[in-house]
């Protein structure tokens, strides 16, 4: 009952609600990580073909982050969510029908792959805007630290679940993505009208206030440049690990998938550390100790052999992941008006997914310059730089926004 009393999202019917929508429709999301791509090459497509397929769960947000930050601000959230998530459900059934009558095509599920990867963009506005009316500035962070855990849970657990799924059939697991989505709803639809509350005075939300929130104001800017650096980094040291251990330790699927499980696994312990951490720490001191906590296990996973060893580096390089992720979305959602909470939101989430892919790239490219373990170290070494050179501007940061809160209020 104490923990419940800490963390805004798990105190109110509304914040549940929030952390199952969440869970639930970021199941979805990541099992069509893995359900898209299979379906692509059983329809006789190549290697590059599913990779398109796969990103094309992504583009969405490159093309539709302002459209839907704006809805998220300005429209009620439960039917924004319920809308959009209900659709995306018609189109997984749809995808399913497709799969039993045989009409299935490479086209159709790229398309298929971009409109409920719309869905996701719409959905992650509405998040951002209803947890604004749960949580209160200063709880902002817990409150991003719980509905990361609820994310990572489902977005990382997705594609086991789909793996274990297309044993039984395509369409098995296609239909275990329309229930998800589905579920996620129908927690939106149940939550109340309180979610629909927005802030009652201020400019009203547009593109240019919110490109300039993120990059014009001085504090906030700092926090984007970070968190674009962290994500290429990131992106380079997630996209690494398959790599790493198909190709320089040989092992086995079920070994990676237990790598990988554990890794997931610690990413849960994310929530509980942010927490305390918030008690006793400024945010700004919070993601110089998160990035400079993932540079040790970067470097183990260059250094550690064999696949015990890997497991361990790897578990605590996806905490660090994990916690340098919700800290940076709750830094930022504190310095963030009610009313722009969505379109911030999402276009930081848009930076921040095109820093990961293009990590993922840069990464991909230095292993096969000097492999795997080298392309570690210097995924090492990019995040000590990233901690160093963000430090100063970060505690000025701080000092500002900590003198601000003391100045002595003037008559």
């Amino acid at each position: 009952m104490q923990a419940n009393a800490r963390n805004p999202l798990l105190r109110s019917r509304d914040g549940r609600a929030i952390l199952v929508t969440q869970a639930a429709h970021a199941l979805a999301q990541g099992m069509l990580t893995v359900i898209i791509p299979w379906l692509i090459l059983e329809q006789g497509g190549s290697a590059s073909q599913a990779a398109i397929g796969f990103a094309m769960t992504f583009v969405p947000f490159l093309l539709l982050a302002a459209p839907a930050g704006l809805a998220g601000d300005r429209m009620a959230r439960r039917p924004l969510l319920g809308t959009a998530l209900a659709l995306g459900g018609a189109l997984a059934v749809g995808i399913a029908l497709l799969m039993a009558a045989g009409d299935l095509s490479i086209p159709l599920l790229y398309l298929a792959a971009f409109a409920i990867g719309s869905v996701r963009v719409f959905v992650d506005a509405g998040m951002f805007g209803a947890v604004a009316t749960v949580a209160s500035r200063d709880e902002m962070m817990r409150a991003q630290a719980a509905l990361a855990q609820a994310f990572n849970l489902g977005y990382f657990g997705g594609p086991a679940v789909a793996g274990l799924a297309l044993v039984l059939g395509a369409g098995i697991a296609m239909s275990l993505v329309a229930g998800s989505l589905v579920l996620a709803a129908v927690a939106a639809v149940a939550a109340s009208a309180r979610l629909d509350e927005r802030a009652p005075d201020g400019p009203k939300p547009s593109v240019r206030r919110g490109l300039a929130l993120l990059f014009l104001s001085r504090d906030l800017r700092v926090l984007t440049i970070t968190g674009v650096a962290w994500s290429l980094a990131s992106g380079a040291a997630i996209s690494l690990a398959v790599p790493h251990l198909r190709n320089d330790l040989g092992v086995s699927g079920t070994a990676l998938a237990a790598v990988l499980a554990a890794g997931v696994a610690c990413m849960m312990l994310a929530t509980p550390i942010i927490t305390r951490l918030d008690r006793r720490h400024a945010d700004e001191t919070i993601i110089v100790l998160a990035c400079a906590a993932y540079v040790v296990p970067a470097l183990a996973m260059a250094v550690i052999p064999g696949v015990m060893g890997t497991a361990l580096a790897y578990a605590p390089l996806m905490l660090a992941n994990a916690v340098c992720a919700a800290t940076l979305m709750g830094a930022r959602a504190r310095r963030v008006p009610r009313s722009m909470q969505a379109l911030a939101g999402v276009a930081g989430r848009t930076l921040v997914m095109a820093g990961l892919a293009a990590g993922a790239a840069l990464g991909g490219l230095a292993a096969d310059w000097i492999g795997s373990r080298g392309a570690y170290l210097l995924v090492g070494a990019a995040l000590t730089v990233t901690a160093v050179a963000a430090r100063p501007a970060l505690m000025r940061a701080r000092d500002r926004r900590l003198r601000g809160r003391t100045a002595p209020a003037r008559s």
